[in-house]
């Protein structure tokens, strides 16, 4: 049948040519092709005999882009060619196109048509004449890292980077600038709208290939109130990122180095991992962006034509440029010489969002706080129209950026235009306002205005949380009891702990006894599955561990995994696995891989591995290669290895190299160790980690400086700590001077401790001061602790205050101990059931 000319026209050429190119096999081997190779091809699609004849020579549209997807990889892997994501990709966009979907209609817009300002790029201060919103751009050290990872994805391999650094630095200005280099056909979506992880939940299952997913302030898409939503959003980055038919994409965002830590740092030990799915998202994607500019980077600055980057050479402060063309030091000359009651307003705005208040911060709530933070003198010297000029001042802006506190006016088309009036606190004096407060506990008018102002239960339980990790449960059990009525039913809980801590048992009873919570019914399912399981009633328990799965216990679904497997129903086992991996417990699919190799069927165990991997998760294969070697099946555990590898997992690569080179294999073993030395410093220190867990203390210290050459202070600290466990202090102490020396202020604490531990008490505590002036809490405890062994208990109990004010929870612990050293039992003993007040004395009650 003819095909007049057109998209389909141009579909139906492109696999004839492939057809051809693969030396027209019959329908026959196609079909046992697209069979067998689906695995190894990732293929999207399975189509039969039938449909791969339709797909070749009917001159109609393919039934299905996935199975013309599939048909087109296996021909093209049949013609000897390599680029068969990229074919993929290529292939999925002519059927798109000749079914009548109009290119348009793709989600976001043309890259040459975005305007960077839109996609939250700070415009730069202005002098006394109009300049462009954008200097010229001066490249640094990260930007040639980032243009890699773009050079990869214009090439057709998508790939993922996340600028790591704090506040105006320059992450955002930096990705934008590295997508100018990607052709025009690629678009960018920046999704925002009803709000940003909702939106990318909704819709990243319509992104197709060439699409740059833009993900500015990354935490708000994946650290979310909600786990399980910025879970969903990390999952289904990562399918994108791995199917073939939908690529290349580029995902790029941004994000504070505490966020990225919470995401990535290593899960509790006895808890629930929250952030699973993002930890695996984000390994390897980091790129420092460094808070100042190198002294070589200044002086480029020095000989441009642009007067803000001259001017900015010659008054920014420490080199922080980036900051300085934001108009970051007038925003903070601004607040610290606020008029009182600006600063005031400002002041409330700090506590609120670094107490755990989201990014909208309500009129009311400001309102209702700000004059508890005036004295009676300014509070009895104000104007009638106070608040009204204090806004104003607030919403002036600094050098052409947004003043420090800004009315979130939404457009009349845009979702929520209709509600109550909000304000945004400016991203720079969130994060030094916060570390100026961090000792301040707010006077007692704040928690009277979120009490009033804020109807949220969960943002509730969050400040209450605050309140109690400051050891005063009068104000977090008020705001609990908020959040209880709101209906959070773990606000109910944390209730009910300090009910029964303050003595109310039956305060504490009544409310985990009314409208028990789905959890808690999980709990007693659990109990009861163990019970039965224990009697030897594997199927009650089944059934009872299967409901406790359903009502939300992790465990549970662990437990049916392997009693289905251990019962010879396998069926039933794999189907459990799958739901639990569906609800984000990957790990019960790896449970069940584990269970079915220590069986005896490797085959079922190397299925659900592919499973594992499937869904993200390639370490099964690992294990399972370890397990084959140290039973002395070396073919075996080669072939797992490299399946671990091929899916991205640096151990399974590391692994198979050292394997390789025992067998005897010393040239493959050379490439694979080629390929780890061309890793990041973040598969280094992966690597360097697996070989500090196995013992090989030489190894790890090698790979830890590899890390470190490359830029990784993680990796100064990895050393130092390596050095301090066996038993070399001063080896110790020089890598933690070279981490401080590149601003990982957290080698001070570890550093006093040396110090501490060798009797060098003066050295400890001026290294504990640095530490705690930097933020980092744990040294105002080591300091409490120094000062009690030294006698001082005055000190003591002040260095101990000053920790629970900031939140360390182990200030108010240590507060008790050194009253009960002191023989003050009665007030030790209000302090632990009560907490304290306000202003730091025992309290009597929680109210």
């Amino acid at each position: 049948m003819p095909v007049e000319p057109g998209a389909l026209k141009d579909l139906k050429d492109a696999i004839y040519r492939l057809y051809v190119d693969a030396g027209r096999p019959t329908l026959d081997v196609i079909a046992a092709d697209v069979a067998s190779l689906a695995d190894e091809l990732d293929l999207p699609g399975a189509p039969g005999r039938d449909t791969i004849n339709r797909i070749i020579g009917d001159g109609r549209l393919p039934p299905g882009r996935a199975d013309t997807i599939a048909t087109a990889v296996v021909l093209a892997h049949a013609a000897g060619r390599r680029d068969t994501a990229v074919l993929a990709a290529d292939i999925g966009a002519l059927w798109t196109r000749a079914a009548g979907t109009p290119v348009d209609s793709r989600i976001g817009r043309p890259v040459r048509q975005c305007d960077p300002l839109a996609l939250e790029v700070h415009p730069a201060i202005q002098l006394d004449r109009p300049l462009p919103p954008l200097p010229p751009y001066v490249e640094r050290r990260h930007d040639h890292e980032l243009a890699k990872i773009v050079g990869d994805a214009a090439s057709g391999r998508s790939r993922i980077a996340m600028l790591v650094g704090a506040s105006s630095t320059g992450k955002t200005r930096a990705c934008w600038e590295a997508i100018q280099r990607l052709p025009a056909q690629w678009r960018v979506w920046h999704p925002f709208d009803p709000t940003r992880p909702d939106a990318a939940d909704q819709q990243l299952a319509q992104v197709p290939g060439y699409t740059v997913v833009w993900f500015n302030e990354a935490q708000h898409y994946l650290l979310t109130t909600d786990p399980r939503l910025g879970e969903r959003v990390a999952a289904r980055l990562r399918t994108l990122l791995r199917d073939p038919a939908r690529g290349p994409v580029l995902v790029l965002g941004t994000i504070w180095p505490y966020y990225w830590d919470s995401l990535t740092g290593p899960p509790p030990a006895n808890d629930l991992d929250l952030h699973a799915q993002a930890r695996e998202l984000l390994n390897g994607a980091d790129i420092a962006v460094p808070d100042v500019w190198a002294a070589e980077e200044v002086r480029q600055l020095a000989a441009t034509s642009d007067e803000r980057l001259r001017d900015a050479a010659t008054n920014a402060e420490a080199g922080r440029i980036t900051q300085y063309l934001a108009g970051v030091p007038e925003l903070m000359q601004r607040y610290r010489n606020a008029p009182p009651p600006v600063r005031a307003v400002l002041t409330a705005a700090v506590d609120a969002r670094r107490l755990g208040h989201p990014l909208s911060l309500p009129h009311d709530l400001l309102a209702l706080a700000a004059p508890s933070y005036l004295a009676d003198v300014e509070w009895n010297q104000l104007t009638d129209d106070w608040w009204q000029e204090a806004l104003a001042y607030t919403a002036r802006p600094c050098h052409g950026i947004a003043g420090p506190l800004v009315r979130i006016r939404p457009r009349p088309t845009e979702p929520g235009t209709a509600s109550a009036v909000c304000y945004r606190l400016a991203d720079y004096l969130q994060q030094r306002g916060a570390a100026e407060r961090a000792a301040a506990f707010p006077p007692a008018g704040f928690w009277d205005a979120v009490a009033t102002s804020v109807s949220d239960p969960v943002t509730l339980r969050a400040i209450g949380d605050h309140a109690e990790r400051r050891g005063r449960y009068r104000r977090a059990a008020a705001l609990y009891a908020l959040a209880v009525n709101g209906g959070d039913d773990e606000a109910r809980w944390a209730l009910a702990a300090l009910r029964e801590q303050a003595g109310d048992q039956d305060g504490a009873a009544a409310l985990r006894h009314d409208r028990a919570t789905t959890v808690d019914e999980a709990g007693q399912l659990a109990a009861s599955a163990e019970l039965r399981e224990r009697d030897g009633d594997l199927p009650g328990a089944i059934d009872l561990y299967q409901q406790a799965a359903d009502r939300g216990d992790a465990q549970s679904w662990y437990r049916v995994v392997s009693l289905l497997e251990q019962t010879a129903d396998p069926a039933g086992a794999l189907v459990s696995a799958l739901r639990a991996a569906d609800r984000g417990l990957i790990s019960a699919l790896r449970i069940l891989a584990v269970t079915r190799d220590r069986l005896g069927d490797p085959a079922g165990a190397e299925q659900v591995a592919r499973l594992a991997a499937d869904r993200g998760d390639a370490t099964i294969f690992g294990t399972l290669g370890a397990t084959r070697e140290g039973r002395g099946d070396i073919d075996t555990a080669r072939g797992l290895y490299q399946r671990g590898a091929d899916h991205g997992d640096a151990s399974a690569l590391w692994s198979l190299a050292d394997l390789l080179r025992r067998s005897g294999l010393g040239d493959r073993a050379d490439k694979l160790q080629q390929e780890i030395d061309r890793g990041t410093p973040s598969a280094l220190m992966t690597l360097a980690a697996l070989r500090e867990r196995m013992g090989d203390g030489p190894a790890a210290r090698h790979l830890y400086q590899r890390a470190a050459d490359r830029g990784s202070v993680a990796a100064l600290l990895s050393l130092a700590a390596l050095h301090e466990r066996d038993g070399d202090v001063d080896a110790a102490e020089k890598w933690y001077r070279r981490a401080i020396a590149q601003g990982d202020v957290t080698g001070l604490w570890s550093l006093a401790g040396l110090r501490h531990q060798a009797g060098d008490l003066v050295g400890a505590v001026y290294l504990y001061r640095r530490a705690a002036d930097h933020g980092i809490t744990a040294a105002l405890v080591s300091l409490a602790e120094l000062a009690g062994e030294q006698g001082d208990r005055a000190q003591a109990e002040s260095w101990a205050l000053l920790a629970t004010d900031h939140g360390d929870r182990d200030g108010l612990p240590l507060l008790i101990r050194l009253r009960r050293r002191a023989g003050d039992h009665a007030a030790a003993a209000r302090m632990e059931r009560f907490g304290l007040e306000d202003d730091g004395s025992p309290a009597s009650a929680i109210g």
